[in-house]
């Protein structure tokens, strides 16, 4: 495709007319479920581009148009299909983590933590606020999982909104937090390492390509969010009339009967915080530390057949068998030594180490087995909600790509052809515009870098660097505000926040840094 047709052009501002007047209306008269209409309004964005455009791929810097492959109602059916498979591990941890806290809620222990500790913050809110947020950024940051700092979330909110601060503060400094670590991603992410995996098949980059400038987005970025945080939070406290303490879906009760032993939650959440920081920090791909490795491999091929008694009676059955397989499974290795490497861990291995926290919680805590089911299933359900919604932000990406075909068609790489033909010199700001199209469509990096970076990184092969700094920043930035970021859906999900309060808060913000990448990357790129 080299030019837009006339009808080209007629259906595409008919489409974009429809999505702003439908965004007016939203934002005009709508009150309730406004971010359901939200992702609506995108569903519907997506459809109506696949009806403009073709779908196409790129192979280096040359494009491949499939053809029109227009998508309607009746396809809404096999996005969700769709996304399910790309977010079922997102969904299933936060389901897991759901019936975590439900129990963990249920615990004198975990109560009078959460009550004592929002005491003894007394005129230090805005001081844990601030904590919290660092450490949520630095965890988002650098582990190679986004969704495992959300294991602490739910504890961080309880205690913030019990202090008498809102929900807006609790949403910054926790998911909000998270969205500054994805925005100045170091390390972490599963986004950006499979971004920097297929990125590293068309030209050499790696994770490290650009970190200095990412480090420099991340600095800023969680100094400007925390200016506005703590601006709000002071105004809170000063008006003393927040009543959001019955937004949070684990809200803890006083202490009831029998010993409340606040030490073994303690030590839970110390454990729980250790074994994260080992299983998802990237030593080897990123530190190139292997001791991890080397010892996984130890265990793993551990065997018993040596011994006299054991090796007597099985033989050489016990093989392929070693014990620790066998215990743990194919997530610690039966069948290949890599899955249980720390450092290299899933989500699933997430939601695994919150099932057995949750069941040491009903030991320690003597719940009832009854009392311990219902409160499961109690915490799933307070789940489904952000789980589905979730569900929608990959359903959003569902409507542009063909993702099991052997090529991923889209309409965003026409889009990218239709912006960039017969454009030879790179423009910073031209390809974040293209970014932020991408990024739009898809909260998946690995499939932006496998459709898109081929093309980059040919038709413009001397700025490597500064192309790889713009995609994985313009990756954070929209997924401060537009409804395809899960992270951003799930956290207004979870606390019940109407997404235009968080686009009222937020703007001045986010304008500010679309000026701060804007501003970095003209340095890179003319300096």
């Amino acid at each position: 495709m080299e030019t837009m047709g006339i009808a080209q052009i007629v259906g595409l501002v008919i489409v974009i007319a429809l999505t702003i007047l439908g965004g007016v209306m939203i934002a005009l008269k709508s009150k309730k479920y406004t971010l359901v209409k939200w992702m609506g309004l995108f569903i519907f964005l997506g459809i109506g581009l696949s009806w403009v455009f073709s779908f196409g791929f790129f192979n280096g810097a040359s494009y491949y148009e499939y053809g029109m492959a227009q998508r309607g109602l009746s396809d809404i059916a096999n996005y969700l299909y769709y996304a399910f498979n790309f977010a079922s591990d997102k969904v299933i941890f936060l389901l897991a983590l759901g019936a975590f806290y439900a129990v963990l809620s249920r615990s004198n222990g975990y109560k009078k933590l959460v009550n004592t500790l929002a005491k003894n913050l007394k005129g230090k809110e805005i001081t844990f606020v601030l904590v919290s947020s660092l450490l949520i950024t630095i965890m988002t940051s650098i582990y190679v999982q986004n969704f495992i700092p959300l294991i602490f979330v739910p504890f961080i909110i309880s205690v913030i909104l019990a202090t008498g601060l809102d929900k807006i503060t609790a949403f910054c400094a926790t998911f909000g937090s998270m969205l500054i670590g994805i925005l100045g991603q170091t390390y972490g992410g599963e986004g950006l390492s499979w971004f920097a995996y297929y990125t590293s098949l068309f030209t050499t980059v790696s994770i490290k390509t650009g970190l200095v400038y990412r480090v420099v987005v991340l600095a800023l970025a969680f100094l400007l969010f925390n200016f506005f945080t703590i601006l709000h939070a002071k105004k809170v406290l000063k008006d003393n009339q927040n009543n959001d303490l019955q937004s949070d879906p684990y809200k803890v009760e006083e202490v009831g009967e029998g010993k409340a032993h606040v030490g073994g939650i303690v030590t839970l959440f110390a454990f729980i915080f250790i074994i994260s920081i080992l299983g998802y920090v990237g030593w080897e791909a990123n530190f190139n530390i292997t001791l991890f490795r080397d010892l996984n491999e130890k265990i793993m091929t551990f065997a018993l057949k040596d011994l006299p008694l054991i090796g007597g009676y099985f033989g050489d059955k016990l093989g392929a068998m070693t014990p620790f397989k066998a215990i743990m499974g194919t997530l610690f290795g039966a069948g290949s030594q890599v899955n249980g490497v720390l450092g290299t861990w899933s989500l699933m291995h997430g939601s695994m180490l919150l099932v057995i926290a949750t069941v040491i919680v009903k030991f320690t805590s003597k719940i009832k087995l009854n009392d311990f089911i219902a409160a499961c299933l109690e915490g799933i359900k307070k789940m489904i909600i952000p789980s589905l919604a979730v569900l929608g932000a990959y359903m959003i990406m569902a409507t542009n790509y063909e993702p099991y075909s052997s090529v991923v068609f889209g309409f965003v790489p026409t889009i990218i052809q239709t912006i960039f033909n017969g454009i030879s010199k790179f423009n910073p700001y031209l390809v974040s515009a293209g970014a932020l199209i991408a990024n739009a469509f898809n909260p998946d990096m690995g499939i932006t870098a496998f459709t898109l970076m081929g093309y980059f990184t040919s038709a413009f092969a001397n700025s490597t660097e500064i192309i790889f700094t713009i995609f994985t920043t313009m990756y954070g930035f929209v997924a401060l505000f537009v409804p395809s970021s899960a992270i951003l859906v799930a956290g207004l999900s979870y606390l019940d926040i109407d997404y235009k309060d968080w686009l009222k808060h937020a703007w001045l913000f986010i304008l500010g840094i679309l000026v701060i990448l804007l501003v970095l990357f003209t340095i890179m790129t003319y300096i």
